[in-house]
């Protein structure tokens, strides 16, 4: 059929929509309900457009194409009507970076997002950079609200492995609704509650798991908002590359498209966007690809002892020792999950070099576990390319080489360890558990200096002085093979067992248990016949460590017990500590160092406020990484490890006058005691508080009676006031207001800011460094900065400089110096808080409960 879209004439096919329509021919229709393989939902009005003869502005992902239809897409009129759809449905939706001046600027100083807990802007949004609200509220120039929003202050549901859900975030689209249902045949969510109060959740307050969500991602993928998150991939940003592969954790072998950052693989979805992964393939891959005790480099055995060396090395004295096993007094042992290239490498090279017989293939189980091979009688030299030999042979040998990826307890017995790359690092091929070839492609690089097996083999032949084995690429070793054209296993008429139930999954990847690298997986129920030992104490305890606080002994005199714990508001806590010397010498503008527990981190807190009588100090904490999480899951009783204080130069508190303090984020807390002070040496004291917007504000009461005068100012203009600190600031000073000084305290971006508005008006402008600092002694060198041209550490030198010579690029720099440790360090998949069980009428065990 033939229609015209905004005077294009276009053919529509039998029961396409509008939406779909325009789309294929590139005619693009705002839209963030409809989604490709959904059915039509018309719930967010953004795709409406006018149709001759048709009344009104139906939505165009739900009116069907016809014959000699008249359609547009983009008339003021229905630009003006999206806009103000837009601005209602965001007076639910953290908005106020949508709607501030300084927009582009902070995009430019800050162009990833931070660290957070709930989200409450773009920049702590894990889906800044491809969220289609951003986009839209761009292109429809949304840069004011009808009136201040409404924030339903849910939590941020941590309880399930691998995701995380921020309902504040959600503007109902039904994405996930509706690929739940349809896509998986599940149902596990769907619209709860009526009105204001609808939400996203799950029939009878159960849990995703017990709702019987398989995890497969699928709801994540949809998401436009990032209300549903990745919780592995979520802090690294957008990725800078997307390679189609194969998973090959089990024999399913479903195409993947792994993306990575830098190199580095930090998440997967599936290649077919209408057939689900298992949780192996969906959430698994990138940190078990991460692993943080994966091989890196060659290890030679000096005595008893396994030393890194360099591959040529490493080869060379593989090749003196194994020479003297040529014949069948070699064997070289692998498994089926090696890939055909390097299957035909090992062959090659126990034939053709060694001159051996001993060529041994072993074959998975259906949990993923191989059997040790029984080796024949004679053998004394062994290359175990895994796990696959007992240490009760491997101690019978003369020479052992195991290669691998992660350590074992055969790799710490062997001679020689050298490190592989896996299925995601390398090229290959791989058959299916139809014996049909799926290609492997390089989506991410190699670990340090880990190979490839074959071309580690391939090497060694070469290193044994014989003319070695002619493979230079591993494209030479496919073609030999003659495997022909080799595809995606991209046609399936349904998902594969593993994705409709979690309990198939595979157990073993190349015999390393899969949980023992992916925390999350703890959680889940057990692999379905899987009775082999459960993962090491030492693992699970590092899995809980990362995201549970770590029983701490109370110290002595009761020091260091948590007085109080309070969210005052969203991702920013009142914490007060016992700490009775710290309290006894605290004073204005300095700091403290906090161990939430023994391993946690040396962190450094503003101290926000003190009372010597009580000996408790009061923290402002806000919600960023691993170690605040810690402090802040803490309950009053309980007592963080260690507290080291006061620190950092004090200020110096003298009449300078008028006195301005602007305070943003943990900073509001931090002007309290500076604002006591200087009011009571006789300045005129004005504190200008900075936030998002109205349920970010805090301590407007207690400011207010400590200074002379407060202004709250918000972004989105809620309170009154519209925009930055720095923008009232530079208003009074435009207006020929007197000012002695400002002391700007808060994230990096709002000091800088202030510093630009203050330095034309010659105003003495200090600023706080405390976002540099790690340590907080000054031996790390993490907070060394240019101010002046002189360099400073923050810590021992500041925390307060004068703003105007600060070098702010340094400090954006060194902000983000460490960004990549961070975000492996709380890129953990298991659940943060354990969400406790709610029993009710369908759980199954509400009987045994009331016997309670």
């Amino acid at each position: 059929m033939k229609l015209i879209i905004d005077e294009k004439a276009v053919e529509a096919s039998d029961g396409e929509n509008l939406l779909e329509c325009a789309l294929r021919h590139g005619i693009e229709i705002p839209h963030l309900c409809a989604h490709e393989g959904l059915s039509a939902h018309g719930g967010c009005r953004m795709c409406v457009v006018e149709v001759d003869g048709m009344r009104g502005y139906p939505p165009s992902c739900a009116t069907p194409a016809a014959e000699g239809m008249v359609v547009r897409t983009q008339t003021p009129p229905l630009r003006k009507l999206r806009k103000n759809i837009l601005g209602l449905m965001m007076l639910e939706h953290p908005n106020s970076c949508l709607v501030c001046g300084k927009r582009e600027l902070c995009e430019e100083y800050r162009p990833t997002p931070e660290k957070a807990g709930r989200t409450t802007g773009c920049h702590t949004c894990n889906n800044k950079s491809g969220c289609d609200v951003r986009q839209l509220a761009a292109d429809l120039d949304l840069t004011e609200l009808p009136e201040a929003p409404i924030y339903h202050k849910r939590p941020l549901e941590r309880g399930t492995p691998f995701l995380d859900r921020d309902l504040n975030l959600c503007i109902l689209c039904g994405r996930c609704v509706r690929v739940c249902k349809e896509q998986q045949g599940a149902g596990v969510i769907d619209f709860v509650g009526r009105g204001s109060a609808a939400h996203i959740g799950q029939a009878f307050d159960q849990t995703l798991l017990e709702a019987g969500c398989t995890l497969c991602g699928s709801c994540v993928d949809v998401c436009p908002t990032g209300s549903l998150s990745d919780r592995y991939a979520k802090w690294y940003g957008e990725p800078d590359k997307r390679v189609t592969t194969t998973c090959a954790f089990c024999p399913e072998a479903c195409p993947l498209i792994v993306a990575s950052a830098d190199g580095q693989a930090i998440s997967t979805r599936s290649a077919n966007p209408f057939m689900p992964l298992c949780v192996l393939g969906r959430f698994s891959v990138a940190e078990f690809v991460n692993g943080e005790t994966r091989l890196e480099t060659p290890l030679v055995r000096v005595g008893t002892v396994l030393r890194q060396t360099q591959w040529k090395q490493a080869l060379e004295q593989m090749a003196a020792q194994f020479a003297l096993f040529t014949g069948d007094a070699f064997a070289l042992v692998c498994d089926n999950s090696a890939t055909l290239e390097e299957r035909h490498v090992f062959r090659r090279f126990t034939a053709d070099i060694m001159k051996s017989t001993n060529y041994i293939e072993l074959v998975a189980d259906p949990r993923g576990w191989t059997n040790p091979a029984k080796l024949p009688q004679g053998v004394r030299g062994v290359i175990s390319v895994g796990a696959l030999i007992t240490t009760e042979q491997a101690a019978e040998l003369e020479a052992l080489a195991v290669v691998d990826c992660f350590p074992t307890t055969l790799s710490d017995r062997a001679d020689f360890v050298l490190p592989s790359t896996v299925f995601t690092e390398m090229d290959g091929t791989i058959l299916d558990g139809n014996g049909i070839a799926r290609p492997l492609r390089a989506a991410s690089l190699p670990r340090g200096a880990a190979q490839p097996a074959w071309q580690i083999i391939a090497g060694l032949s070469h290193a044994l002085g014989a003319e070695g084995l002619p493979y230079e690429t591993v494209e030479s070793v496919t073609a030999e093979l003659g495997l022909g054209k080799i595809s995606l296993y991209l046609n399936r008429d349904e998902a594969p067992l593993p994705a409709r139930n979690p309990a198939l999954r595979h157990a073993f990847h190349r015999n390393h248990r899969i949980e023992e690298q992916v925390s999350g997986l703890l959680e889940l129920p057990p692999v379905q016949g899987c009775e082999l030992p459960k993962p090491a104490e030492e693992n699970q305890a590092t899995a809980a460590a990362f995201d549970t606080p770590s029983p701490t002994p109370t110290p002595a005199n009761g020091k260091f017990k948590i007085v109080s714990r309070a969210e005052i508001v969203p991702n920013t806590f009142e914490i007060v500590i016992v700490a009775p010397e710290v309290a006894r010498k605290a004073q204005a503008g300095q700091f403290c160092i906090v161990m939430a527990d023994a391993v946690s981190e040396r962190v450094p807190y503003t101290l926000s406020d003190w009372d010597t009588e009580k000996g408790t100090i009061t923290l402002v904490v806000l919600e960023k990484g691993q170690s605040s999480r810690k402090l802040t899951l803490l309950e009053p009783g309980d007592c963080v490890a260690h507290v080291t204080g006061p620190l950092g130069i004090p200020l110096d508190i003298e009449n300078f006058g008028n006195v301005v303090l602007t305070g943003g984020c943990y900073g509001i807390g931090a002007i309290v005691p500076i604002a006591r002070a200087m009011r009571a040496v006789g300045n005129h004291v004005t504190v200008v508080t900075e936030a998002r917007s109205w349920y970010l504000a805090y301590y407007r009461e207690k400011l207010a009676g400590i200074a002379d005068e407060c202004v709250p100012s918000t972004i989105d203009g809620s309170l009154g006031e519209k925009g930055h600190s720095m923008d009232v600031v530079g208003q009074r000073l435009a207006a020929g207001r007197k000012i002695d000084l400002v002391i700007a305290i808060g994230c990096p971006f709002m000091m800088m800011l202030t510093a630009r508005e203050t330095a034309p008006y010659g105003v003495k402008t200090l600023a706080a460094l405390n976002p540099i600092m790690l340590d907080g002694t000054g031996m790390c060198g993490a907070c060394r900065i240019s101010v002046g041209g002189e360099t400073k550490f923050a810590c021992v030198d500041g925390p307060f400089f004068d703003a105007h010579k600060v070098d702010w690029d340094e400090v954006r720099d060194r902000r983000t110096a460490y960004a990549a440790a961070e975000i492996q360090s709380v890129g953990r998949t298991a659940s943060v808080a354990p969400i406790p069980h709610k029993h009710h009428g369908n759980c199954g065990c509400v009987t045994d409960a009331l016997n309670v």
